[in-house]
């Protein structure tokens, strides 16, 4: 997982929990958006298989949040790419558990459908979720 802000907290516990029980889980916290470290970003996922994305905004083109384009961007001149998941949570202030945290990071591990690569978590309408 790649996140900003302090819900990385929330996904490190999932993180660990997950760890303990053998899975292989990462996640990268960023500090900073601008400038954006691109190159940096792309040498620590050059060996991932799957990235989530996790932003607290949706864009207005539909695309993915802003984090989500500027890790794709980062991501394009590589030889591998990665199936990469933007997930928009946080919307209204709603908060976001370790337990959603876990479903991320089980999705990942079971497989992606990569062409559902938005998707929403924490909403009230269920026909935004995956």
């Amino acid at each position: 997982i790649v996140i900003l802000s302090s819900s990385a907290g929330t996904a490190k516990e999932a993180v660990n929990s997950l760890r303990d029980e053998g899975k292989k889980v990462g996640l990268i916290k960023l500090r900073v958006f601008r400038p954006f470290p691109g190159e940096m970003i792309a040498e620590a996922l050059k060996n991932v298989k799957t990235i989530s994305v996790m932003d607290k905004a949706d864009s207005f083109s539909g695309m993915g949040g802003p984090l989500y384009s500027d890790i794709k961007n980062a991501l394009y001149e590589g030889k591998e790419r990665p199936a990469i998941i933007n997930y928009i949570y946080g919307l209204g202030g709603r908060d976001i558990k370790v337990e959603d945290f876990k479903d991320i990071f089980n999705d990942m591990l079971n497989g992606t459908d990569e062409k559902n690569t938005y998707r929403y978590i924490g909403v009230r309408d269920k026909r935004l979720m995956k």
